[in-house]
């Protein structure tokens, strides 16, 4: 006897067929400036958390990179610019905090590491921007890619981070737990049966 075939649409929100996470989002109350200055190479790939982000949070932008040319938000946001990233010149976040206790207004390179490095040195915009850098609550949940280096946060991590340091541990604890079933959801999907 045949199987009846199931024909199963994706969600138009999520793209998921079996573990749509939509009904999981937490209502997020947050006045966090963020822009996502997301690699070309990033906008394709399914395991992108950027795209999260920007469902749980409202005023986060989602731009693609160019490297001569800031995002117009950067120019008319009327916050300052803070590149979010960790080097030899970034300074603490909360120490950043203390010298400029005025809204900010986050730049986060949504990339893998390797590409975000090559996006800051090929950027001379953004090598100009003060830089800061956060420290991670908890390891990274992340396992969706390969070749992950110990102490490296995807960007929704990131910006969970800065919502934890920025504005409520509440919040940031909610978007984590948010993350933990989405990562599961995700996994689940790609293996192609519900959770």
């Amino acid at each position: 006897m045949n199987e009846p075939l199931v024909i199963t649409t994706p969600c138009r929100q999520c793209g998921f067929i079996h573990n749509c996470y939509c009904a999981t989002i937490p209502a997020i109350n947050s006045d966090l400036m963020v822009t996502l200055l997301t690699h070309p190479n990033e906008l394709s790939r399914s395991t992108n958390t950027g795209k999260i982000v920007k469902r749980l949070l409202p005023c986060t932008h989602i731009e693609p990179w160019e490297r001569k040319a800031p995002p117009p938000e950067y120019m008319t946001s009327g916050k300052t610019p803070v590149l979010v990233f960790p080097s030899p010149s970034s300074i603490p976040l909360a120490e950043w905090q203390q010298q400029h206790p005025e809204p900010s207004h986050f730049i986060v390179l949504d990339a893998t590491w390797q590409e975000a490095k090559k996006m800051l040195n090929r950027s001379q915009w953004l090598q100009t921007l003060p830089q800061v850098c956060i420290e991670a609550a908890e390891a990274s949940q992340y396992q969706l890619r390969r070749n992950q280096q110990s102490g490296n946060l995807c960007t929704f991590e990131v910006v969970t981070q800065l919502v934890h340091e920025v504005e409520s541990k509440n919040t940031a604890q909610d978007m984590r737990v948010f993350f933990g079933d989405y990562l599961q959801r995700y996994q689940a999907e790609r293996c192609g049966h519900a959770r």
